[in-house]
């Protein structure tokens, strides 16, 4: 990988693709809990985009909270709450901060930012997302598996959007779901979803509740 322009990252994003530290790939199929699963790429479009009651009600619940915008750089305390964040996996723990990041990651693919939420001076979020010139995507998240009733993934997803409606920007991209249950359905519970069709094509998705994933496993 090398540093796109922001146009260039933008028709990356539309075309189905991801990256994670020094790679950008795409991939429509996958495996999940054993099972061979399907991936449905997201975004949202942000004209006219409204939050949720539910959505509102967690903005005011984490209205305590402080957050710091800054580039995107890995410290010693994003690897302490990372390690605290990946023991909530029972399956396909991921083992290292560094298989999502790498020392460029503040400007590869494209301009790199993170959001550190804090209670008081206690490290309790951070997510990290890049910028291109009319889009945004989200790249991931770590919390403090303590602070669960807190929704901090959909916390500091809002707070991406909100930024990316700031700088004016047409879409935001949260990632991927699977067409199984697991726990990145939160992705799905927003207005103004699309879906990719692995064709060039992306169509509106209706926003979905959030399903109970452990019943399934």
């Amino acid at each position: 990988m090398e540093p796109l322009h922001p146009m260039v990252f933008d028709r990356f994003c539309e075309d189905g693709w991801c990256y994670w530290s020094d790679i950008i790939f795409r991939r429509n199929l996958w495996e999940w809990r054993g099972e061979p699963c399907r991936v449905i790429l997201l975004r949202i479009r942000l004209d006219g985009f409204q939050l949720s009651k539910s959505q509102r009600k967690c903005l005011r619940r984490n209205a305590d909270l402080r957050v710091l915008r800054r580039p995107l750089n890995i410290l010693r305390r994003h690897e302490e709450l990372f390690d605290l964040h990946a023991a909530r996996f029972h399956y396909n723990r991921p083992v290292s901060i560094y298989g999502f990041f790498s020392t460029w990651s503040h400007i590869m693919p494209s301009l790199g930012v993170e959001f550190d939420v804090f209670l008081d001076n206690r490290h309790l979020a951070s997510s990290f997302f890049h910028v291109g010139h009319r889009s945004m995507a989200g790249n991931y998240c770590i919390h403090d598996p303590e602070e669960a009733w807190r929704s901090l993934g959909t916390y500091t997803m809002l707070l991406e959007i909100e930024y990316a409606r700031h700088l004016g920007k047409e879409f935001y991209y949260p990632g991927f779901v699977y067409d199984l249950p697991s726990e990145f359905d939160y992705k799905l519970n927003f207005h103004n979803l699309e879906y990719f069709d692995w064709w060039g094509n992306w169509y509106p998705l209706e926003r979905l509740p959030v399903r109970d994933w452990r019943v399934h496993y």
